[in-house]
């Protein structure tokens, strides 16, 4: 596809949703997201898109020519997969596959026989569940998928969180999930997050997650956040707590230095991927 059909496709694109993420356009277009980082920049010059963390909206004033691009970009283009569809559970363990296992990677020597892991609902877990070799460890989860992922480990045992279940989350939030958490004596608790930020700390997607976050971290000897660098400096819906709550954060290399300097105030340890 050339440059300037590209550049039509992302205008009608953003014309109908609004705000697209980088990987989202980089999927419907077939290209890869340093080709959609190049045409966003270029329509950033031109004032028809606004560039935001990761993605890009419609500059204001643009709807003219985004529907003007709309019936031409729709031949032959693949369209948004359905909103709902994008944040479930498993749409997000398609994403970033690679990245996602590489940091979980970075989790494993943290981990010994005879530990009581905690592990959040995020698709980061999920990617580590998957690495876990079959040995003497209790893994708690509020995640019905990370649960899933472990039944067939015989070495294993598996505790699972109750509470209001999220079908979009494959998850239990809530009240009852955080009395499930009561009196248990966690060695290592994992968890990723929406954004975090090196004024605002750390961030989640819901008040419901953010709460229950909060109460996981109270049971827990050690807390470690994996993130990827694509969440530094963003912000998310609900905010979850400081830096002073981590004890390790596993991402990739720091976009902001006084991101790395916020993590040397509070003690945490980094450990790049």
């Amino acid at each position: 596809m050339l440059k300037l059909e590209r550049h039509k496709h992302i205008v009608s694109l953003l014309g109908q949703h609004g705000a697209l993420l980088v990987n989202q356009i980089a999927e419907i277009l077939s290209v890869s997201r340093e080709t959609v980082r190049r045409d966003l920049t270029e329509l950033a010059k031109k004032g028809e898109v606004v560039r935001s963390h990761g993605g890009a909206l419609l500059a204001e004033g643009n709807a003219t020519n985004a529907s003007a691009y709309s019936e031409h970009a729709s031949h032959g283009v693949p369209m948004l997969p359905d909103l709902e569809q994008q944040d479930s559970f498993h749409y997000r363990t398609t994403i970033d596959v690679e990245r996602k296992s590489k940091l979980a990677r970075k989790a494993l020597p943290l981990i010994k026989p005879g530990d009581k892991i905690l592990l959040d609902c995020s698709t980061t877990n999920w990617f580590l569940a998957r690495q876990l070799p079959d040995i003497d460890l209790t893994v708690v989860s509020q995640s019905t998928a990370i649960i899933q992922m472990l039944m067939s480990r015989k070495a294993m045992r598996l505790i699972g969180l109750g509470g209001d279940y999220s079908s979009i989350d494959e998850a239990f939030f809530g009240d009852l999930a955080i009395k499930s958490l009561e009196d248990m004596d966690i060695d290592t608790f994992f968890f990723s997050c929406q954004g975090f930020d090196k004024d605002r700390g750390i961030f989640t997607g819901s008040r419901a997650q953010a709460t229950l976050l909060r109460h996981m971290f109270l049971v827990a000897k050690q807390v470690v956040m994996i993130v990827d660098a694509s969440k530094q400096g963003q912000l998310g819906k609900a905010h979850v707590c400081g830096f002073g709550e981590l004890d390790i954060l596993i991402t990739e290399k720091f976009e902001d230095p006084l991101l790395a300097k916020e993590m040397i105030w509070h003690n945490v340890q980094t450990i790049y991927a």
